[in-house]
């Protein structure tokens, strides 16, 4: 039997505490404007009204507003315009209080994430080219719309393997200084390099993450995918991805092959000294093996991010107290 008991309390608390969640709301939106009408509605409508100390006292004590006793049997309406007022400046306290909640409401949910940051980076699409059969070109990683620092970059791709082969991963002028991981596979058709920088992150219209060099192994067109494990990830605290969407590049490979001395000078710019490694230049710092990986599982190496599951309800819960907030920001001032 008393095991009952705190189960039964804690189902006729929880409507309780939605019911006081509700009006707490309410209160921050509307407490003021009670608290003003208050004593006027008292004054046409004495019967319809309520003094908020009678209705929770206990019969047979003193009102401290009315200042006579208490007797719900005869009703709880203010007894004077004393009462009245008392009872206006006690809506106009818990308003005020309600205000502070709501703000401190809102602090909390900014605390955890909400409203996350909105997803605004793109991937860069290059122009649309052609290249020879044997011409080695570069492909920059390139990401525009930073509108939050952000200081993670997960860059994902999948291409022909059949008409393109990457024959290097290039990290000068890159905007990061630290890289975690360069993967190629000429076998299946997918790269990754990930990487980033220290707080307070990366912070401009756009820039250039590292350079992909492909070579044309056969004539046709050879599609370019950011594949979904891609992340651009904000300097929040949180590592929220801001990636908004996902680029596809296309590049026409064409039959005629390259004359000798143009396949001659694109290998001296492109697999210069660290054939088939990452070119990085002395401020930069690496934590991968410096070798290709052919013919390697991706699926192994691939790291699928865990996407932060948002709740809706917070999300708009944050929305109306931010609404709430500002609503009363612009009547003080």
């Amino acid at each position: 039997m008393n095991n009952k008991l705190p189960i039964k309390g804690i189902v006729l608390f929880i409507p309780k505490l939605l019911i006081s969640w509700v009006v707490v709301h309410l209160m921050a939106v509307l407490g003021v404007f009670l608290a003003v009408a208050y004593p006027f509605w008292w004054f046409f409508f004495t019967e319809n009204s309520v003094c908020l100390l009678c209705k929770a006292g206990i019969d047979g004590y003193k009102c401290p507003f009315c200042r006579t006793i208490i007797n719900k049997r005869k009703g709880v309406s203010p007894k004077n315009l004393t009462s009245a007022v008392l009872n206006g400046i006690l809506i106009f306290v818990f308003s005020v209080v309600s205000v502070g909640v709501v703000l401190g409401e809102g602090k909390i949910l900014n605390k955890f994430g909400f409203p996350p940051v909105p997803k605004t980076v793109s991937f860069l699409i290059p122009s649309k080219g052609q290249h020879l059969l044997e011409e080695v070109f570069p492909m920059k990683i390139e990401i525009s719309g930073v509108r939050t620092p952000i200081n993670t970059v997960q860059a994902d791709i999948n291409y022909d393997p059949e008409i393109l082969e990457v024959v290097k991963i290039s990290t000068e002028d890159s905007f990061a200084s630290i890289f975690v991981q360069k993967l190629i596979d000429n076998n299946s058709g997918y790269v990754r390099l990930s990487g980033g920088l220290p707080n307070p992150g990366f912070f401009a219209t756009q820039g250039i993450f590292g350079t992909i060099f492909f070579r044309g192994r056969k004539p046709g067109v050879a599609e370019i995918h950011y594949l979904p494990t891609s992340m651009v990830l904000a300097n929040d605290g949180r590592g929220t991805n801001v990636l908004k969407n996902l680029s596809t590049i296309s590049y026409l490979i064409l039959p005629e092959r390259e004359k000798e001395n143009e396949v001659t000078m694109n290998k001296t710019l492109t697999l210069d000294a660290d054939v088939l490694g990452a070119s990085v230049d002395n401020t930069q710092m690496n934590f991968f093996e410096d070798t290709q990986v052919l013919g390697d599982n991706t699926e192994k190496n691939t790291v699928v991010s865990e996407k932060r599951k948002v709740d809706v309800f917070f999300e708009k819960l944050e929305i109306l107290d931010r609404l709430i907030i500002e609503g009363w920001n612009k009547i003080i001032r």
